[in-house]
């Protein structure tokens, strides 16, 4: 599966030699997974200087990542993303959107954002899903992920279907159809990363939501489970359907193995 990176800002200057961009970190995030049978290329557009698709079947798949940017802002770059994201959906293209990039999806196809009157949502917190899983399988009553965000989206999409909230942040992930999905969390922030961007930004955050937020990242977190439902998710419907068959002939072949009576007949009769 060839995915498309839609990189919306750079990191800070001292974090950059360590983890590079938000798109490599997607990028080794999604490698370290190791689904099987499932092959990953990824391909880079830098969309504050102009970069996107100009076809949307470049990828299979794309993500637009987060951003120190707010949807709402007046930068040049903004309107062109979103009228892309528009022409994306009316196409049914797969797309992700993380932190800004669940807020910009969210904009662009009728709801709004704004910058909380609750302040900065940082750390690990435990979202309650909504029970009606817009994924293959159930998801558990919570997820657990690392957040970093004072913007929120307040109104949804119309055809948005949310399924992650908590008082603090009611609209913290939705699906469009079974083609946009989107987080305001991020799967992809490990914790040295975010104790280094916290600390950057304490002053701004403040006490105790900054010592809180540090401590909460010693908690485990459910970023593969979520991994694996992303990729899946973005998985267009041809490789979805050899996937599937792939892995029917490996419990089949797994069951033979256990079964060798059965096995031995077979091979005989």
């Amino acid at each position: 599966m060839r995915i498309g990176l839609l990189e919306t800002d750079v990191l800070y200057d001292e974090l950059i030699k360590q983890y590079g961009s938000y798109g490599l970190m997607f990028e080794q995030y999604f490698t370290q997974l190791e689904c099987t049978g499932l092959e990953l290329e990824f391909i880079y557009y830098q969309v504050q200087q102009g970069e996107l698709p100009l076809f949307l079947d470049e990828c299979d798949a794309y993500v637009i990542t987060g951003s120190k940017a707010g949807a709402y802002e007046d930068h040049e770059w903004i309107e062109p993303l979103s009228k892309w994201i528009v022409e994306a959906d009316k196409a049914q293209a797969k797309v992700l959107g993380v932190c800004f990039g669940h807020q910009i999806i969210a904009q662009a196809l009728g709801g709004k954002v704004e910058q909380s009157d609750k302040g900065w949502g940082i750390g690990v917190r435990s979202l309650l899903t909504i029970s009606d899983s817009p994924f293959s399988q159930p998801l558990p009553k919570y997820l657990d992920l690392i957040y970093s965000h004072k913007d929120q989206v307040v109104t949804l999409p119309t055809t948005a279907h949310n399924f992650i909230s908590d008082n603090f942040c009611p609209h913290a992930g939705f699906t469009i159809g079974q083609h946009i999905v989107t987080f305001q969390g991020h799967p992809e922030f490990n914790a040295e990363y975010s104790e280094r961007l916290f600390t950057r930004r304490a002053k701004d955050i403040g006490e105790p939501t900054f010592s809180n937020a540090i401590k909460s990242l010693r908690q485990s977190t459910d970023e593969n489970f979520i991994g694996r439902l992303i990729l899946e998710f973005l998985l267009p419907e041809a490789e979805l359907l050899e996937r599937e068959m792939f892995e029917k002939a490996q419990a089949e072949n797994e069951q033979d193995l256990e079964d060798p009576i059965n096995n031995s007949q077979l091979h005989t009769s």
